[in-house]
């Protein structure tokens, strides 16, 4: 059974987010990666590498970057072979919740950082000279004049 508040079909806004943040920030292979786990809820590593035809270091390259920057997540499966024999198997899916977390995170720093900077460069006061008519910042008008000698 389902709980009454929990879905189980991830909304197109929700895809769309996640491709366009990956497409847009990083690199082709990226995209590639994430088209295969948004179109599969979860995949094994080794269909992940016949789908998109990397090489196994590469493939591994791609989804650490991803599962570093926490678009992706990793679940380690062990499973019994018809010969007894058990192999280890790397399952990947999204994690659409942690996703829109972590998308909200950043470009909640970007915004501070854009603020920062642009609060920086319209605060700091510029003194221009009338003879040269050099500008000079509020650190460098000090170094300008002297009080003991009265030089400029």
């Amino acid at each position: 059974m389902t709980e009454p508040g929990l879905l189980t079909v991830v909304p197109p806004a929700l895809k769309r987010l996640a491709q366009q943040v990956v497409r847009g920030f990083y690199g082709v292979d990226h995209a590639l990666a994430l088209d295969v786990l948004i179109r599969n809820p979860c995949v094994r590593e080794e269909d992940m590498l016949e789908l998109l035809k990397f090489e196994r270091k590469q493939l591994r390259s791609v989804l650490n970057t991803l599962k570093a920057d926490k678009f992706v997540k990793c679940r380690l499966r062990v499973e019994t072979a018809a010969d007894g024999k058990s192999t280890r198997h790397n399952y990947y899916f999204i994690n659409y919740r942690l996703l829109v977390n972590v998308v909200k995170y950043k470009l909640d720093h970007m915004r501070r950082r854009i603020e920062t900077d642009e609060r920086d460069s319209t605060n700091r006061a510029s003194f221009r000279c009338p003879c040269c008519l050099s500008t000079f910042t509020d650190l460098e008008a000090n170094q300008l004049f002297d009080p003991m000698t009265g030089e400029g």
